[in-house]
């Protein structure tokens, strides 16, 4: 190998480990928001737990997985590009055709298990079929949280009508209500974009694997792409899944502030 060819290696591998670290990282603060907010006096505490659980163990897995893959894939890719197995190498060149992060280090680690681009689509396919049923997990806790929220804004706005709480009382009680809602905004963000990103890296994978981009994968505009697309029916269905857990929290959180802003209104 030239001197310049070990450059481009290690240069690239370094972009690599700089992202799965970049991203351990950030994968940390968000696991920190559930652990640093815990309330004893809160009956919602049990979602927050379930949320924490659900995202916390896949996090840690994938991200240490794709920071051993930053390594691992670099030495492949060089190592197979001199070689006659031209399927690996495909699936290498494929790779440094554009992704970056989690994307990059998760395919690479992707490619280093796999004999070939239909085996590496089955292991994609395999782990958004897993992920599925943590999408599901963890739609179902931040439901609950959130109807667990809005049981406790309707209690506190019958108890200020009714004349049970005063206002003072009312207005303390509004104030803890809204920080911990405003914590419940922080993890179940946390929580979706850390889903969004292992999704992102399925499809980007898939595409890679096809040697296509992300928008012909997603569109099936060539054979190729057709092709991955019915190999990995799971990542189609996991994305469908987060944004529809997406866009129903979106709701109950547009309903929650509306509870919150009659309080207000209650309270003067």
């Amino acid at each position: 190998m030239s001197q310049k060819s070990r450059f481009k290696l290690f240069g690239k591998g370094t972009a690599l480990m700089l992202a799965a670290t970049m991203l351990l990282q950030a994968c940390d603060e968000q696991i920190n928001v559930a652990e640093n907010a815990r309330d004893a006096g809160d009956s919602c505490n049990s979602y927050y737990t379930a949320i924490s659980n659900a995202r916390s163990t896949e996090i840690n897995k994938q991200a240490n997985n794709a920071a051993a893959g930053a390594v691992f894939g670099a030495i492949l890719g060089a190592a197979v590009s001199g070689s006659n197995d031209r399927a690996k190498g495909a699936l290498i060149g494929a790779a440094a055709g554009g992704l970056a992060g989690y994307s990059a280090t998760y395919y690479q680690q992707k490619a280093k298990n796999a004999a070939d681009a239909r085996a590496l689509l089955s292991s994609v396919n395999a782990d958004a079929r897993t992920e599925a049923g943590l999408v599901t997990e963890t739609g179902r806790a931040v439901a609950g949280l959130r109807q667990c929220r809005s049981q406790q804004t309707t209690a506190l706005a019958q108890g200020i009508r009714a004349g049970r709480i005063n206002k003072t009382d009312g207005a303390t009680q509004l104030a803890t209500l809204k920080r911990r809602i405003a914590t419940d905004n922080k993890l179940i963000s946390a929580s979706f974009n850390g889903i969004g990103q292992r999704v992102d890296g399925y499809v980007d994978a898939s595409a890679a694997a096809a040697q296509v981009n992300r928008a012909t994968y997603l569109a099936s505009r060539e054979q190729a792409a057709r092709t991955a697309r019915a190999a990995t029916p799971s990542v189609a269905t996991v994305s469908s899944s987060l944004n529809r857990q997406k866009s129903t929290d979106d709701r109950q959180r547009a309903s929650l502030e509306a509870n919150v802003q009659a309080i207000e209104k209650l309270l003067g």
